[in-house]
């Protein structure tokens, strides 16, 4: 079975990287497990500070400096 394309690709790439899914980071950044899922689909969009919140956050967890640039880049950019 063929993957859905990932809106944000490099994100879903850091959060494998760091065996965190979706519900796990909406509760670190405080915020409903539907409202994640609207927000990496597209439907609604992520504000500055949940951005700033989920790179600290893989950041602190790969040991790796993530600008938001390259997290929330939409696949095909």
């Amino acid at each position: 079975m063929e993957r859905d394309k990932e809106l944000f690709p490099n994100l879903a790439a850091e959060m494998a990287r760091a065996n965190l899914t979706k519900p796990a980071l909406a509760q670190i950044i405080g915020i409903a497990c539907g409202s994640m899922y609207s927000k990496i689909n597209g439907k609604t969009e992520f504000n500055l500070g949940e951005m700033q919140a989920i790179a600290n956050c893989l950041e602190t967890m790969t040991e790796q400096k993530l600008s938001l640039d390259y997290l929330f880049t939409k696949g095909g950019e």
